[in-house]
């Protein structure tokens, strides 16, 4: 079995790197020849990708996952492979990643290219690729801060923040339950004080959105037939043949000459004739063909599709009224502050 081992230094703090990492199903926007990745689960994954030029499919297991700190996973079937990801914290808000694979290539074309290092060279690309991903973007697009034990047991999850709610779309394999998630900030808010970090939290409300993901499958479309097919027709051919015959003719006294043979003596006389035939011969040439080619068009077409988004309704009836300013609050459409 090979095994690669690279590291890389990005410009982005611990959490954020990790958290963006957790972000499995974006691994396409990266990974080389990665043409999906699906979650299935907390631990597991799905994956596709194009290896050797050819297109492999594979079931992957979180073994061990501890935030900020390690993800490790190992394939299940499919193409035999397994890793670990360490994210260490270095100083001004820089993280080091170190990725170690290991991989079974499994025909010639993938032997070859383990040998000329083509592995090697794609794990080292995909970490530049995640590198400039984030720092490009400034932030992590969502996040998943649950801890899977040695052997795959998963701890209970951390309450997501912000977008991090697991999957990229925050709805299928790690379920969003806003109530239980409230209860917690409560709890975890319960004991501030009015006047500590600008004023007394006694509730905050997580809203989340839906984002419509469209693919592409290809189906058949029908198919295009060319059978060859052999016919017989007569054809004529114009050919001349020459044939021998014989004329018999008398010839008078004076011509007839003397043979020197006795006369009254019987005489055979034997002439050969001949005739020609046609000899038919046949050639095999070729007169044409014919080529069936593919041709490929785009068709731009429109999705539509209705999302969920959530949003909060403020209502201030039950607020009493006095001459005292109250306090600075927050506008809960543009977020600044008003008085």
């Amino acid at each position: 079995m090979g095994s690669t081992t690279h590291s890389i230094d990005v410009n982005a703090p611990l959490r954020a790197v990790y958290n963006q990492w957790t972000q499995f199903e974006q691994f396409p926007r990266f990974m080389e020849g990665v043409e999906e990745v699906r979650q299935e689960g907390e631990k597991r994954l799905f994956w596709r990708a194009k290896i050797g030029g050819k297109v492999k499919e594979w079931e992957a297991e979180i073994t061990n996952q501890v935030p900020d700190e390690r993800i490790v996973w190992q394939s299940v079937d499919g193409s035999p492979n397994s890793g670990t990801i360490i994210f260490e914290e270095l100083d001004s808000g820089w993280t080091r990643i170190t990725a170690t694979i290991e991989y079974e290539p499994e025909g010639f074309l993938e032997k070859t290219g383990d040998v000329l290092g083509i592995p090697s060279g794609r794990v080292e690309g995909d970490l530049e690729r995640f590198r400039d991903f984030i720092e490009e973007s400034g932030r992590e697009s969502g996040g998943w801060r649950g801890e899977i034990r040695e052997g795959g047991a998963p701890y209970p999850s951390a309450a997501p923040t912000g977008t991090e709610k697991g999957s990229l779309s925050g709805t299928a394999e790690r379920p969003y339950q806003p109530e239980r998630e409230l209860s917690e900030i409560r709890e975890r808010t319960s004991g501030i004080r009015a006047g500590e970090s600008g004023g007394e939290i006694v509730a905050e409300v997580p809203l989340s959105q839906e984002e419509v993901k469209v693919g592409k499958r290809t189906v058949a479309a029908g198919e295009v037939r060319a059978r060859k097919t052999v016919s017989t027709e007569q054809v004529n051919v114009p050919v001349e043949l020459k044939r021998e015959d014989a004329v018999i003719e008398r010839i008078p006294t004076h011509e007839a000459g003397q043979t020197g043979k006795e006369a009254f003596q019987e005489e055979r006389i034997e002439v050969p004739l001949s005739r020609e035939e046609p000899v038919v011969e046949k050639e095999t040439r070729v007169t044409g063909g014919v080529r069936v080619r593919k041709t490929e068009d785009v068709k731009r077409e429109t999705i539509q599709e209705s999302v969920r988004r959530e949003d909060v309704d403020i209502d201030e009836s039950g607020k009493a009224s006095g001459s005292r300013k109250g306090r600075p609050g927050i506008d809960p459409e543009t977020g600044e502050e008003k008085l």
